[in-house]
């Protein structure tokens, strides 16, 4: 695999990015070339795991990952993101970033402390989809770029209390792992009619109003697990609802016989999961079946309440 030679941000644009993002070009000194990253978060009764790893073209090219995914955590809550950042976009990496970081960090100061009432859930995401869409063409601004260099899809979760909160703009999936053992997808998302097309991205024109109007909000006591990932997951487990049972059942058991997986996937990294010693290490291995012509990045997060954790 070849290491990614430019910069992830130019050294100009380093203030402008702690401007719109504090904190964000800290880790990203050698920026996510690497690899695989994530993040392993267990609080309040969840446990929440996040992995990400570059697609094989990129490898080959020596790009960077134009995936991005946070966790973050507050009193009484948690909140996760993810973004694929658009391949036709100079600089969707920084706009996948841009937009994970802001979204989960407005939400947590929007919702510290824990004495927000669960009704602010659903205009605390409103409030956040708008400021990480401000934040984006801020820094479109300060770049003197355009928009559309920094597209990005977003799909946002995110837990106060007994409610927990969804909204997506752009293609990926969300699956909702209901505490029966059913899976339902409650969002559409915004894919066209073929694989990568996509119908809006941030910060373009609308595509804040679409992320606003996405939003859900539902009681948590159904919710045994969340899957929040990028179309680099989504396409090779189409259709997602219909195999996101057997994805999670792989992340608890491990891949086996009666753990069906789809046509055409051939898994590498067969063990559990989320019992694992180091399981941002065994997701990020998962995360590399094979699937001929399936090269994208790939990002998951796993968000499970433990007290609802049916299938091991």
């Amino acid at each position: 695999m070849v290491t990614p030679e430019a910069p992830w941000c130019p050294a100009a644009w380093q203030a402008h990015l702690e401007a719109v993002a504090p904190g964000l070009a800290v880790p990203h000194v050698s920026p996510d070339t690497a690899e695989a990253s994530g993040a392993h978060v267990r609080h309040d009764g969840w446990q929440l795991l996040l992995g990400a790893r570059r697609g094989k073209l990129h490898a080959h090219r020596g790009d960077h990952r134009e995936d991005a995914g946070q966790i973050v955590t507050f009193s009484n809550g948690w909140c996760v993101a993810v973004a694929d950042g658009a391949g036709s976009a100079s600089w969707s990496r920084l706009g996948a970033s841009i937009a994970t970081h802001v979204v989960t960090r407005a939400l947590r100061e929007l919702l510290l402390h824990g004495r927000a009432p669960v009704s602010m859930l659903a205009p605390a995401l409103r409030t956040a989809a708008q400021q990480t869409h401000d934040a984006m063409r801020d820094f479109v601004s300060r770049t003197d770029t355009a928009p559309r260099d920094h597209r990005t899809t977003l799909l946002v979760a995110a837990r106060l209390g007994d409610q927990v909160g969804l909204m997506q703009v752009g293609d990926g999936a969300i699956a909702w792992l209901h505490a029966d053992g059913r899976a339902s997808q409650p969002l559409a998302g915004h894919a066209g009619d073929f694989s990568g097309e996509v119908s809006h991205f941030l910060p373009d024109d609308g595509a804040v109003q679409e992320l606003i109007a996405s939003i859900v909000v539902t009681d948590a006591s159904d919710c045994a697990a969340l899957l929040v990932a990028s179309d680099g997951i989504e396409d090779p487990w189409y259709p997602f609802a219909k195999h996101a049972v057997p994805l999670y059942a792989q992340m608890v058991r491990g891949v086996s016989p009666d753990v069906p997986t789809p046509a055409g996937v051939t898994p590498v990294f067969h063990q559990a999961v989320l019992s694992a010693a180091d399981p941002v290490h065994a997701l990020t291995e998962w995360l590399a079946f094979e699937k001929r012509g399936e090269n994208d990045d790939r990002t998951l997060c796993i968000v499970r309440q433990e007290a609802l954790s049916w299938g091991a």
